[in-house]
């Protein structure tokens, strides 16, 4: 005897199968919480290797190191005042950026450090940095996205890079070398061994790498 509500069961649970399985894979990938380690304190200067986002001259006389997040605004305060000492001393100054995402007090911290160590393999990561500072208020996943096109980013391998989560792994490094060094705030520079919290001023700055000189 036909029972058309068994066939009707079927289709159903076939369909809703399918339908959550499409659901699911349209989903954005969130990347993981960044682990804590127990290494904190067992480290006296950060490192600076080749996948470190740098700008200034490779023998420059002083190296300043900063672990920033993008949604922090004394990062961002910072960054401002950065790019002007960058300019006073253009020969003698560079600059390298580490990730130090705070995840408990800012949503697109791992996102927007992830995105933006993307846009480091196509070698713009200083204009993707300045366009996520300047998008700070209101930033958000699809203006994650819409830095990359505004910067010239080939959108399509960000985007493969990003739904990927591609460079955690840098994020993730920077992340944990923060905690090794005993950091409890961003942003926090290096000038050598020597460590400074918080968005220093211009004056600030520049009697740093003034003093950085003369030793």
């Amino acid at each position: 005897m036909p029972r058309p509500w068994l066939t009707f069961l079927t289709i159903g649970t076939l369909s809703a199968i399918v339908f959550v399985f499409f659901f699911l894979r349209l989903q954005p990938v969130k990347p993981k919480p960044i682990a804590s380690n127990d290494t904190a304190g067992t480290q006296t200067t950060p490192t600076v290797t080749f996948v470190d986002p740098a700008t200034g001259p490779s023998d420059a006389s002083v190296t300043i190191v900063e672990f920033g997040d993008f949604q922090c605004q004394p990062c961002k305060d910072l960054s401002d005042n950065l790019t002007a000492v960058m300019r006073s001393f253009p020969d003698d100054l560079r600059l390298v950026w580490k990730d130090m995402p705070n995840e408990s007090a800012h949503s697109l911290a791992t996102p927007s450090a992830i995105a933006a160590q993307c846009a480091n393999r196509q070698g713009k990561f200083w204009e993707y940095h300045d366009a996520l500072f300047e998008r700070q208020t209101y930033l958000s996943e699809d203006e994650l996205a819409n830095a990359a096109a505004d910067v010239g980013l080939d959108t399509i391998a960000f985007k493969a890079c990003y739904d990927n989560r591609d460079t955690l792994d840098v994020v993730r490094r920077g992340f944990q070398e923060g905690q090794a060094l005993g950091i409890l705030a961003t942003p926090t520079i290096y000038v050598g061994s020597d460590a400074t919290s918080g968005a220093l001023s211009v004056e600030q700055l520049t009697t740093l790498v003034r003093n950085a000189l003369h030793k």
